[in-house]
């Protein structure tokens, strides 16, 4: 282990950091919130004159608040200079995580690089990763620290030459083999840096990992799989190895090879069959992976159907919510699946239940039938509606089901089965004569509210003048319901701006209500408003900094970018949620980045990254963003084959951005053309107009 010049070592700081400011103690400031101004100026004040413990404290406090601590850079910075190893630690960690917006730093961070402390180095290199910029001069002070012997440095500094865009250096080739041998290190940290690195170098290191996938040590044989894992279809020449490591001796690497094996999702034909015998595995968490890995495959790993339903009675918990996850990603069009998940409702265990709910709306048309046989029993009503309406357009033949539910005397069914009609929208056109009479009927209370915004979805234009004749009566009317009937309004007439001062009111108040919904589809409609939803544009970076809920901070940071007038203020807010947990909310931050353009390029090497892990969407949605914030010819040629991946998506939004962007980034290859052709016959008018634009474009 790494010592400082004294016996203390340093990863043990904490445990001086409890001893210097107790439990007891009271706090220096209170609660600093997100980036308040003067908390924060407050915390400098003691980075500068406090005492020990004071410094280290407001170092560490302006640490967790990240991005929002941007005000204080230079005053960390300044400290950095101390001579105290520990508040330099926690330092250099604080600026690695205000990340892209410490850029004022980058000198004094740089200056550690030289320092004999080698963890003060690590945590250097790290922290000018997560800046992500620095100049030429720097850079080459960071290729020296690729050839020393200590590895957690140079996995360090190898992931901040590749954050600086020169993964193709000759530095980082030199050190993929002494990468590749710290997989075995004895420090689980070091191990995971190594790996790391490798994943974030890409493609190029595939060849490599060949060796250490048939080492002696099982610790990197399992770490290679692992790598390979998150390389994804980029390490598909791997696949027969990592077959090779479902026999493995080691129950770890089992696991680690299945579970990659789902991820790179190569030579089904040779997987599938392997991973469905591990299903007769004796270790729970073997059967689980393989499942797990299985879905991963979706359809064409439809023969393991009956395989995998007879997993559902399982002993193990794991192993029956796993099969309950993996048959709805498998099971198209299979009763049988729809048969084994309708008996998983009953399980025991909460876990399972929920995720046999969720397979059974991903089953779509086929769990209908069975799905509206359960309305009939009360005990489950509530989740039958539920599923109904996650399943949406694919679930109109039980229409007129929900509708008699939607005249129910109990409020919750009646708001469960208005959402589940909404979600069905244009296919739920049956329900329409009886959603007009409760619209009209004055006495019909909150469920005026629900039929307004059932016909939203629907499309409904009839009920317009009945909407605004609500809005105009509003003195004497449910708050709910002119919520849903402004929604409503401006979904059915979303480019008539004279609504926005009509609507604004009751939709900001909509902002404020309990039901996350709610919040979202308020959200939603703002964003529609454009110019018009400006005047709430504070409102909504309150949401998208501070809501609990996943979609709502999605759905905020979606109608911000949608506004004219995009905030400087908004850049700590994205940049804060490209690091949530949520890929929506991560999702919409790099739109909203996307749409400030070159004002948000100090978050260029976060966005690069982006393009390297997660899911397909997350890396388009990263790569467009790159394109837009930091434009050169390697960024476009990058966002290219993203944008072609993006053609063909679902959502008709997606579809047309895409092609839009084909035209920016100017690139006429045959393949781009060929594809914009394609969608220049598209079913929706917005997406066959971007893609004929694009073309003349690209002429």
């Amino acid at each position: 282990m790494m010592r400082l010049l004294t016996p203390v070592c340093l990863h043990a700081y904490m445990i001086i950091a409890v001893a210097l400011h107790p439990f007891g103690a009271e706090p220096l400031l209170g609660q600093e919130g997100s980036g308040n101004p003067r908390a924060t100026a407050a915390l400098v004040r003691h980075l500068e004159s406090g005492s020990s413990a004071e410094k280290l404290d407001a170092a560490t406090r302006l640490g967790h608040l990240g991005p929002y601590a941007s005000h204080a850079v230079r005053g960390l910075a300044k400290a950095l200079t101390s001579g105290d190893p520990t508040l330099q630690y926690e330092i250099l960690v604080a600026l690695g995580h205000i990340g892209p917006l410490a850029t004022e730093s980058i000198d004094e961070v740089a200056a550690v690089l030289s320092s004999d402390i080698l963890p003060l180095r690590t945590a250097a290199l790290d922290a000018l990763r997560q800046i992500g910029t620095v100049p030429p001069a720097i850079a080459e002070q960071v290729e020296n620290l690729t050839t020393g012997s200590n590895e957690a440095v140079m996995a360090a500094a190898v992931r901040c030459l590749v954050t600086m865009e020169r993964e193709d250096s000759a530095a980082v080739a030199a050190a993929v083999p002494g990468l590749v041998k710290a997989l075995a290190n004895q420090r689980p940290s070091v191990r995971n840096a190594a790996a790391n690195a490798l994943v974030e170098i890409g493609e190029s290191i595939v060849p490599l990992l060949k060796e250490p996938l048939g080492s002696a040590q099982p610790v990197v044989r399992r770490k290679s799989c692992e790598v390979a894992g998150r390389l994804g279809v980029a390490a598909s020449g791997l696949v027969p190895l990592l077959v090779a490591r479902l026999s493995d001796e080691d129950e770890l690497v089992v696991r680690s090879a299945a579970s990659a094996l789902g991820e790179v999702r190569g030579e089904p034909g040779l997987v599938l069959p392997k991973l469905q015998q591990l299903l007769a595995d004796g270790s729970p968490s073997v059967r689980a992976i393989a499942m797990s890995a299985l879905a991963e495959f979706g359809p064409l790993a439809n023969n393991a159907v009956p395989a995998v339903c007879g997993m559902i009675n399982d002993d193990s918990t794991i192993v029956r919510a796993a099969a309950s996850r993996a048959l709805g990603q498998i099971g198209e069009g299979s009763e049988e699946a729809v048969h084994a998940l309708m008996g998983a409702i009953d399980d025991p265990h909460g876990g399972v239940t929920i995720q046999a709910a969720n397979s059974l709306s991903q089953l779509g048309a086929t769990a209908v039938p069975a799905l509206v046989r359960l309305l009939d029993k009360p005990h489950y009503r509530d989740l039958a509606v539920t599923v109904l309406g996650e399943i949406g357009p694919a679930a109109k033949t039980a229409v007129p089901a929900l509708v008699a539910l939607a005249r129910s005397d109990n409020e919750q069914l009646r708001r469960e089965s208005f959402i589940a009609l909404a979600s069905i929208g244009p296919e739920a056109t049956a329900a329409v004569p009886d959603l007009l009479k409760i619209l009209r009927n004055p006495e019909a209370g909150v469920s005026r509210g629900g039929a307004a915004y059932v016909l939203g979805h629907i499309g409904e234009q009839t009920c317009v003048p009945v909407l605004k004749h609500i809005l105009s009566e509003s003195a004497d009317t449910d708050p709910k319901v002119l919520r849903a009937a402004a929604w409503s309004l401006v979904m059915l007439q979303p480019d008539n701006s004279a609504n926005a001062p009509i609507v604004l009111p009751h939709l900001t108040d909509a902002l404020s209500s309990e039901v996350p919904l709610a919040r979202k589809e308020a959200l939603a409609a703002i964003g529609q408003l454009g110019a018009g939803g400006q005047p709430a544009s504070d409102a909504l970076m309150e949401l998208a900094k501070n809501d609990s809920e996943a979609t709502v901070r999605s759905e905020a940071l979606h109608a911000l970018a949608l506004l004219p007038n995009i905030s400087d203020e908004l850049m700590p807010i994205a940049i804060v949620a490209m690091d949530d947990h949520d890929p929506h909310v991560r999702n919409s931050a790099r739109f909203l980045l996307g749409k400030m353009g070159s004002r948000a390029s100090v978050a260029a090497a976060k966005l690069k990254r982006g393009t390297r892990e997660g899911a397909v969407m997350d890396r388009i949605v990263a790569a467009w963003a790159l394109a837009r914030v930091a434009p050169s010819d390697e960024h476009n040629m990058l966002a290219v084959p993203f944008m072609l991946q993006a053609l063909p998506d679902h959502d008709p939004r997606v579809r047309a951005e895409a092609a839009h962007t084909l035209g920016i980034l100017g690139i006429s290859r045959p393949e781009v053309i060929a594809a914009l052709k394609t969608a220049a016959s598209d079913q929706h008018k917005n997406v066959a107009k971007a893609a004929k634009i694009a073309l003349d474009q690209l002429k």
